[in-house]
């Protein structure tokens, strides 16, 4: 059985990379795996890594985009969904505006 998976935030693909390298097999035999389906972050160089590690074959897949501007309905269905937290406000080499910066907030996107 196959999970698609959806992701927000994506970066470089961390977690999408954890994802694809599970395969749990049941006692019935059934194969349990999750496959990208479609992922987005803002930042161009993370969304090249991304597609470079976890889809070479569906760069299409890949949305470069605010995810204020993302045209969330239109996307194709999944079954699982993960999302990075959008750390820029509140790592220790940014200037720490929590809630109050830009990126802070856009963790209820998730």
């Amino acid at each position: 059985m196959i999970f698609r998976k959806g992701e927000f935030f994506n970066g470089p693909g961390g977690l999408a990379l954890g994802a694809k390298m599970v395969r749990v097999v049941d006692n019935d035999g059934v194969e349990y795996r999750v496959e990208h389906e479609w992922a987005n972050d803002i930042d161009k160089s993370a969304c090249s890594t991304f597609v470079h590690n976890i889809c070479p074959d569906r760069p299409h897949s890949v949305i470069n985009k605010d995810v204020r501007e993302l045209d969330i309905d239109s996307l194709s269905e999944i079954d699982a969904f993960t999302f990075g937290f959008p750390c820029n406000d509140y790592s220790i080499v940014g200037e720490k505006k929590g809630l109050s910066g830009n990126y802070g907030p856009l963790y209820t996107y998730g």
